[in-house]
């Protein structure tokens, strides 16, 4: 592996220049903003909202490094960066909402990041744009709104609008090379925007439930 190899994946990138993609390197804002929204909204709920907070920033920093410097290396850490927070944001979950023990949480990570990459090695490389690496998430994003919106009808709305965003973002992510013709920009820096959203949205659901977690412990404390 070539850790420093260059890579040329979107419309906006017709150069190696370091600001060759002004618009999906400036998009990034999004995660930033998501992420100082997310730490505010969380407030006193805990440790692992802080922790998302954190995992956002990350996803901006690293998506900021590969499409400025468009390496091999900055390429893993985008991957990397997505990947955790997906794992953490999971695993968050099923504890705080689906009530598992922080074991069987885990292993019910570990079993969807091994799912994710058999799904990803069942397309040939670059399928969907590259999109397909992020349809475990789609699916697994619907199985968690249906989920809520059965047992606790009243937080499923964050849940819903994550979801619909995701499918317009990895739709617009899709069709990025197709649309080089008609929009030279592309269309990737939309993908940035809208899923600063979808983490906001996501970070909230689960914020909601810590809130009527924490009414629940102060009445049966009082």
């Amino acid at each position: 592996m070539n850790l420093t190899r260059e890579i040329d994946l979107y419309c906006e990138r017709i150069s190696p220049e370091f600001l060759a993609e002004p618009l999906n390197a400036l998009s990034n804002i999004g995660f930033f903003v998501a992420a100082l929204l997310l730490l505010r909204q969380a407030g006193r709920r805990g440790w692992d909202f802080r922790m998302l907070a954190a995992l956002l920033a990350l996803i901006g920093v690293c998506s900021l490094c590969f499409h400025t410097f468009a390496m091999e290396w900055a390429a893993i850490a985008d991957v990397l960066a997505i990947a955790l927070f997906i794992w953490f944001y999971l695993q968050r979950f099923l504890v705080r909402v689906a009530g598992l023990n922080d074991f069987s949480a885990v292993a019910f990570v570990m079993s969807y990041a091994l799912t994710s990459r058999l799904v990803e090695k069942a397309f040939p490389a670059g399928a969907l744009n590259g999109s397909v690496t992020y349809v475990p998430a789609l699916v697994t994003l619907f199985a968690i709104t249906a989920w809520v919106t059965a047992t606790n009808g009243r937080f499923a709305f964050p849940f819903a609008i994550a979801s619909a965003l995701f499918v317009v973002s990895l739709a617009l992510r899709t069709v990025d090379h197709a649309a080089c013709g008609v929009f030279p920009i592309g269309t990737h820096f939309l993908w940035h925007l809208l899923n600063s959203g979808v983490l906001f949205a996501l970070g909230a659901g689960l914020a909601a439930f810590a809130h009527r977690q924490r009414r629940r412990s102060r009445s049966v404390r009082y």
